[in-house]
């Protein structure tokens, strides 16, 4: 028993490795997942193909590695957090689509508690928003009260995707999460480590059963025999971000991540002690617990590589994601034109829901090469307003960054990126990095590793970031004229409404 999983069930793919006692990656799988978007402001999944997916990754990485499933000591999970599953309690089939974490169905349910909004943000450390699990779980309740009575009675469980998945491979014998995940609920008590009944009244939530929360490196259970032809220990949970902070080896406080995949995700390791004061639109949460809880610092991105998706849509340039690079590298400059991509509102630092993306400063010369380079610029740009964030919440600036996602696969955005922040950037030593990191909690839960310490000489850093090209740019002035059109831009509700 020598090797370990780390399981990824991301927003717009599956991925799962096989890692070896050296931390070495010796085998991936990947597969995509299909979102539907129902209604404008929706965004579902279906809870099955996740499963499906996840066996038939698992399978792969077994043949590749030409590993026995009786060879894996622990297996870890990482997953999208926020997203919320109800399933029947006996036969573990779905009730509803999984209800994504992008999904802005439930803004009437989060606006029906503003006036708890302090009290749930002091418990939570987030800041009330259709986001969260919570306003998710009193939307289903409202609108499908079937459900709400099932979820009574008991007769029907609710989880994010960890409880769901390992629900369904243990057979129904596992009900389980840890605190990375449960703290993005919106309904645990980041300070007491549990979940608070005061958040279930707030919601309006009646719910007969909770997932049992253990600690992040545990014994979760096992994927029954009957899927792959041996029991295979569950050892370790950890929300995506979470995973991938962990994966990079940011394991002191102030050590700081950015991951660029469909959003952007900045996340600072704050230290076993709850981030307090003013948090400058930023989250409070909890990025693992082993011995005791690691707190973090997140800003969220709601467009980073979604942008670059749009931007293939509209402008009918197909599906290749370096044509939209190769289009803002052929244009000397945006022209003036400034976007402010709030498609489903504003989050750090601002978490403003009502927000709409504009473009400002078109012209009748204005074309598709200028576009792009306010698309990539518009990337960057969110990611400086949560540093900047980061930096006045925890009285340091950051000295380097450690980055991973799709994105960092290009020079050009990477570049940009790092003279816009005037920082060192830092990729991963791989691109698997939430995965990698799932599988490492996995390796203390199965008992290979006692902690952190033991990892830290196992991990190797990625290289620096080159800003050449990028760095003579007068970015400041840039910036500032992207925040102004930020302000501006929030004038124009959802509504149509001018405020």
């Amino acid at each position: 028993m020598d090797f370990l999983l780390g399981i990824d069930q991301g927003t717009t793919n599956t991925k799962v490795v096989l890692v070896d006692s050296s931390a070495g990656i010796r085998a991936v799988a990947e597969r995509r997942i299909a979102t539907s978007s129902p209604q404008p402001g929706w965004v579902e999944q279906d809870p099955e193909a996740m499963l499906r997916n996840v066996l038939d990754c698992i399978r792969d990485v077994l043949a590749q590695g030409g590993v026995a499933p009786s060879r894996i000591a622990g297996a870890g999970i990482c997953n999208q957090t926020e997203t919320l599953v109800v399933w029947d309690a006996a036969t573990a089939r779905p009730l509803h689509p999984a209800i994504v974490w992008q999904c802005r169905r439930s803004q009437a349910d989060a606006q029906a508690v503003q006036q708890a909004a302090s009290e749930i943000g002091a418990r939570t450390g987030l800041d009330l928003d259709p986001t969260f699990t919570a306003t998710k779980l009193r939307w289903l309740g409202r609108e499908r009260p079937e459900l709400g009575a099932r979820l009574a009675g008991g007769q029907a469980l609710w989880g994010t995707v960890d409880s769901w998945l390992i629900y369904a491979l243990s057979g129904g014998s596992a009900y389980v999460t840890e605190p990375s995940n449960a703290s993005r609920t919106m309904l645990f008590d980041i300070r007491k480590l549990a979940f608070d009944d005061d958040l279930f009244r707030i919601f309006g939530l009646a719910l007969a059963r909770r997932p049992e929360v253990k600690r992040s490196a545990s014994a979760f259970g096992h994927v029954a025999k009957d899927h792959l032809g041996a029991e295979m220990p569950i050892t370790g949970i950890l929300g995506d971000q979470q995973a991938s902070l962990f994966g990079h080896g940011c394991f002191e406080p102030g050590m700081l991540k950015a991951s660029f995949g469909t959003g952007g995700f900045v996340w600072l390791n704050a230290g076993s002690a709850p981030p307090t004061g003013d948090r400058q639109g930023l989250l409070a949460t909890i990025a693992w617990q082993l011995d005791k809880p690691a707190y973090a610092l997140e800003g969220f991105v709601m467009y980073a590589g979604a942008i670059i998706d749009w931007l293939l849509r509209v402008l009918n340039l197909g599906g290749d994601p370096n044509a939209v690079a190769q289009l803002a590298r052929e244009a000397a400059g945006t022209g003036g034109v400034t976007l402010v991509p709030a498609f489903q509102g504003l989050g750090s630092p601002w978490w403003d829901a009502k927000a709409r993306a504009s473009f400002l400063g078109l012209s009748a010369s204005t074309g598709p090469a200028q576009i792009c380079r306010a698309g990539l610029e518009a990337i960057c740009f969110q990611t400086r307003a949560v540093l900047e964030a980061m930096a006045r919440v925890s009285g340091k600036a950051a000295t380097l960054v450690s980055v991973d996602g799709g994105m960092t696969r290009s020079n050009d955005i990477m570049a940009m990126q790092a003279a816009v922040l005037k920082t060192p950037l830092r990729r991963a030593a791989t691109v698997h990095v939430a995965a990698l990191g799932a599988a490492l909690m996995a390796g203390i839960g199965a008992g290979l590793w006692k902690g952190t310490a033991d990892i830290r000489p196992l991990m190797s850093g990625g290289g620096p970031v080159d800003d050449t090209g990028f760095a003579g740019e007068p970015w400041d002035d840039r910036y500032a004229q992207w925040r102004a059109a930020v302000d501006l831009t929030r004038q124009w509700r959802s509504d149509g409404r001018v405020q």
